[in-house]
């Protein structure tokens, strides 16, 4: 099970969630947004987590409908929301946010790859993209989780990700607001308890 930890908006965040055992730190560029980070602090994060990337660990531009100007080669995934679209040569996490989407990608492959990249399945609603921190029926998840590499996202918490984990089996899980104590501040007791109750019920 993969752990991707969003949000991240300092250096010591990103090595601290890494530090606890995530696998996947993302950063947002989406200047509306309480947790956008702008390229120069995009630069100061991925020098400080420079060290785990021998361990495989991997980050994530988030954008939303456009991207910076400037990408960081030392990125791994970009995941686009919106109208975003991206020709470089980067691996993508694919958001899909509406049933029909997902609808339509299920009656079109029954494939189980996706040229090395991922999708990001957050069907919740809330005024900015993202999961909003609210909950959804993520059982309707299941299906698509079974048929593609899948990250779930959407009101996830360290209480109820067991609840999460058993309903759908995705690939990974996507948190961000469920382990903050405000917009854009981890708490890294909530980061340590997710991690722990999801390496818990994968064992």
């Amino acid at each position: 099970m993969h752990i991707k930890i969003c949000g991240i908006t300092t250096p010591e965040s990103g090595q601290r969630c890494f530090d606890a055992g995530a696998d996947m730190i993302g950063m947002v560029f989406y200047p509306p947004s309480p947790r956008h980070v702008d390229v120069s602090k995009i630069r100061k994060i991925l020098n400080a987590v420079e060290p785990f990337r021998q361990q495989q660990r991997k980050t994530v531009l988030v954008v939303v409908d456009s991207l910076p100007d400037e990408i960081d080669p030392r990125l791994d995934f970009v995941q686009l929301h919106g109208s975003a679209s991206c020709e470089l040569p980067i691996k993508q996490i694919r958001v899909v946010k509406n049933c029909q989407t997902r609808d339509r990608l299920l009656n079109q492959s029954a494939t189980k790859t996706l040229d090395d990249s991922f999708y990001l399945l957050e069907m919740s609603r809330g005024g900015l993209p993202g999961g909003n921190g609210t909950d959804w029926n993520w059982s309707e998840a299941k299906e698509f989780c079974e048929r593609f590499p899948t990250f779930l996202a959407g009101g996830i918490t360290p209480d109820n990700v067991f609840d999460v984990l058993a309903q759908t089996q995705p690939y990974g899980i996507d948190v961000s607001s469920g382990v903050e104590s405000a917009p854009g501040i981890k708490d890294f007791n909530k980061v340590r308890q997710l991690i722990k109750n999801i390496r818990n019920y994968s064992r």
